[in-house]
């Protein structure tokens, strides 16, 4: 059986589609849902990593179903489903009160953190 982990967020003002411009309105961003799914992977994930590797996200694919006000608590959870070498499939999904607002499929990869900085253009 693969692991699991939960995690909860509060929707903040800077996380609204209005503040970070990826819609008008004063709710929920995509973006920060999407953030909201990888920082729960990636805490999920952490459990396999020694100090001197790191994850990354290498891949999503994201479905924002419902709208989610300001100050809404978010519950997020992760099940990884797969993993294959260093790379780890999670489904996640997040709700609100209940309600499932979002779900996706995240692929990570577990690197070194030196050689993966090496890589980096200044």
């Amino acid at each position: 059986m693969f692991n699991a982990f939960e995690k909860v967020f509060t929707v903040k003002e800077s996380d609204t589609a209005e503040a970070v411009g990826s819609g008008g309105l004063p709710v929920l961003s995509t973006p920060h849902l999407i953030a909201y799914m990888e920082n729960t992977a990636m805490t999920l994930m952490s459990e396999e990593l020694n100090e001197k590797d790191t994850s990354v996200g290498m891949e999503i694919s994201v479905q924002h179903l419902a709208p989610t006000a300001l100050n809404k608590v978010v519950s997020v959870k992760a099940q990884q489903t797969d993993k294959s070498g260093k790379v780890f499939t999670y489904e996640i999904e997040a709700y609100v009160d209940e309600e499932l607002i979002g779900k996706a499929t995240h692929k990570r990869a577990i690197v070194d953190k030196d050689d993966f900085m090496k890589k980096v253009r200044p």
